[in-house]
Protein backbone atom coordinates (compact mmCIF):
# COMPACT_ATOMS: atom_id res chain seq x y z
CA UNK A 1 0.00 0.00 0.00
CA UNK A 2 1.38 3.06 -0.59
CA UNK A 3 0.64 6.93 1.29
CA UNK A 4 1.21 9.92 0.65
CA UNK A 5 0.06 12.57 2.68
CA UNK A 6 -0.16 16.55 1.80
CA UNK A 7 -0.55 19.31 4.55
CA UNK A 8 -1.70 22.71 3.63
CA UNK A 9 -1.91 25.73 5.42
CA UNK A 10 -3.85 28.58 3.86
CA UNK A 11 -5.07 31.36 6.35
CA UNK A 12 -4.46 30.28 9.54
CA UNK A 13 -5.49 26.71 8.64
CA UNK A 14 -4.37 23.54 7.54
CA UNK A 15 -6.00 21.08 5.48
CA UNK A 16 -4.83 16.99 5.22
CA UNK A 17 -5.13 14.92 2.08
CA UNK A 18 -4.59 11.26 2.27
CA UNK A 19 -3.36 9.83 -1.24
CA UNK A 20 -4.18 5.90 -1.51
CA UNK A 21 -5.21 3.91 -4.60
CA UNK A 22 -8.25 2.37 -5.77
CA UNK A 23 -7.80 -0.69 -3.19
CA UNK A 24 -11.22 -1.34 -2.45
CA UNK A 25 -10.97 -1.39 1.14
CA UNK A 26 -8.96 1.94 0.92
CA UNK A 27 -12.80 4.24 0.39
CA UNK A 28 -15.16 1.69 2.65
CA UNK A 29 -17.16 3.94 4.88
CA UNK A 30 -15.08 2.89 7.83
CA UNK A 31 -11.97 4.01 6.61
CA UNK A 32 -13.69 7.16 4.99
CA UNK A 33 -15.22 8.01 8.74
CA UNK A 34 -12.13 7.51 10.52
CA UNK A 35 -9.80 9.80 8.55
CA UNK A 36 -13.17 12.02 8.35
CA UNK A 37 -13.05 12.13 12.76
CA UNK A 38 -9.38 12.76 12.58
CA UNK A 39 -10.01 15.44 10.04
CA UNK A 40 -7.94 13.98 6.78
CA UNK A 41 -9.53 14.37 3.56
CA UNK A 42 -9.04 10.51 1.40
CA UNK A 43 -8.26 11.45 -2.20
CA UNK A 44 -8.02 8.42 -4.25
CA UNK A 45 -4.80 8.03 -7.09
CA UNK A 46 -6.57 7.91 -10.52
CA UNK A 47 -6.89 4.17 -12.01
CA UNK A 48 -4.20 3.61 -14.42
CA UNK A 49 -1.95 6.15 -12.74
CA UNK A 50 0.34 4.32 -10.70
CA UNK A 51 3.22 3.94 -12.55
CA UNK A 52 2.96 7.75 -13.22
CA UNK A 53 2.84 8.89 -8.82
CA UNK A 54 3.84 4.89 -7.18
CA UNK A 55 7.11 4.18 -9.06
CA UNK A 56 8.43 1.78 -5.94
CA UNK A 57 4.97 0.05 -6.57
CA UNK A 58 6.17 -0.77 -10.40
CA UNK A 59 10.08 -0.88 -9.78
CA UNK A 60 10.38 -2.75 -6.76
CA UNK A 61 7.01 -4.05 -5.33
CA UNK A 62 5.79 -5.56 -8.71
CA UNK A 63 8.89 -7.98 -9.78
CA UNK A 64 9.21 -8.66 -5.71
CA UNK A 65 5.50 -10.09 -6.13
CA UNK A 66 6.00 -11.67 -9.38
CA UNK A 67 9.27 -13.50 -8.00
CA UNK A 68 7.41 -14.90 -4.86
CA UNK A 69 4.57 -16.13 -6.95
CA UNK A 70 6.77 -18.02 -9.51
CA UNK A 71 8.46 -19.77 -6.87
CA UNK A 72 4.51 -20.54 -5.20
CA UNK A 73 3.64 -21.80 -8.77
CA UNK A 74 6.71 -24.15 -8.53
CA UNK A 75 5.96 -25.21 -4.98
CA UNK A 76 2.51 -25.74 -6.53
CA UNK A 77 3.28 -27.59 -9.25
CA UNK A 78 5.28 -30.06 -7.01
CA UNK A 79 2.02 -31.54 -5.24
CA UNK A 80 0.91 -32.83 -9.10
CA UNK A 81 -2.33 -32.57 -10.15
CA UNK A 82 -4.13 -35.57 -8.07
CA UNK A 83 -7.20 -33.11 -7.43
CA UNK A 84 -6.52 -33.36 -3.80
CA UNK A 85 -6.29 -30.74 -1.05
CA UNK A 86 -2.90 -28.67 -1.55
CA UNK A 87 -1.40 -27.90 1.88
CA UNK A 88 -0.48 -24.57 3.09
CA UNK A 89 2.95 -23.55 2.97
CA UNK A 90 4.85 -23.85 5.85
CA UNK A 91 6.35 -20.01 7.24
CA UNK A 92 9.74 -21.61 6.44
CA UNK A 93 9.42 -21.88 2.86
CA UNK A 94 7.48 -18.02 2.41
CA UNK A 95 10.60 -16.83 4.65
CA UNK A 96 12.77 -18.84 2.02
CA UNK A 97 10.75 -17.63 -1.12
CA UNK A 98 11.41 -14.13 0.62
CA UNK A 99 15.51 -14.44 0.78
CA UNK A 100 15.27 -15.89 -2.98
CA UNK A 101 12.87 -13.02 -4.64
Amino acid sequence: MSVWCLISKKGGWSSSFLFMDHFRCHYSDTVKARLDSVGVQLKLISKGCTSIVQPIDVGVNKPFKDRIKSQWWEWMIGFGQDGGNIPTPSREDVQHWVVEA
